[in-house]
């Protein structure tokens, strides 16, 4: 009984080993990519001033070029960053801009609550009407493939009855 199930266990874990290897992927980058050039999106903490954490989620990235939607594909990093640590960028996800797109319109909302602390209090983030949009020329994107939004939190952060309510005041950095 033992042998028999020790050769099912073998057979199993050899076919799940050759199946893992296929559809090879960074759970980023689609396995068929689009036509045009792939871009990234990032969003980084600035002005960090007494805050010791500062946790927000990204609800949604959208990106036109010329009018029309262009895919983007989602980090799974967005959905709960830790925007207090220095000298980091968070992935938000990435986008392929067609060939003949002179610029991408970008979008981002976020989700409708975060998480803060400072010194000894901490509490809710009221994140419901925060959007960010900005144009990036492509010119500007083709330098170093990305663009970062630096999130200045000292001047984004209000407070508001019971919980700081997060109104963006950003930098574009390509």
């Amino acid at each position: 009984m033992k042998t028999a199930s020790k050769s099912v266990m073998a057979a199993v874990m050899g076919v799940s080993f050759l199946l893992g290897g296929c559809g090879e992927s960074d759970g980023i980058s689609p396995v068929h990519e689009p036509p045009g050039d792939r871009f990234e999106l990032r969003l980084k903490g600035a002005d960090l001033e007494a805050y010791d954490k500062v946790m927000l989620g990204i609800g949604s990235v959208e990106v036109t070029a010329g009018g029309q939607p262009v895919p983007v594909s989602l980090s799974p990093a967005g959905r709960f960053m830790d925007l207090s640590i220095q000298d980091h960028a968070h992935l938000l996800g990435s986008f392929y801009l067609p060939k003949d797109a002179p610029e991408a319109n970008i979008r981002v909302r976020f989700d409708d609550v975060g998480l803060y602390h400072q010194g000894t209090e901490g509490g809710l983030i009221n994140a419901r009407s925060a959007t960010i949009l900005f144009t990036s020329q492509r010119v500007e994107l083709e330098k170093r493939k990305h663009a970062v939004i630096e999130l200045h939190l000292k001047q984004s952060l209000d407070q508001g009855a019971g919980e700081k309510v997060l109104l963006p005041t950003t930098f574009i950095a390509h």
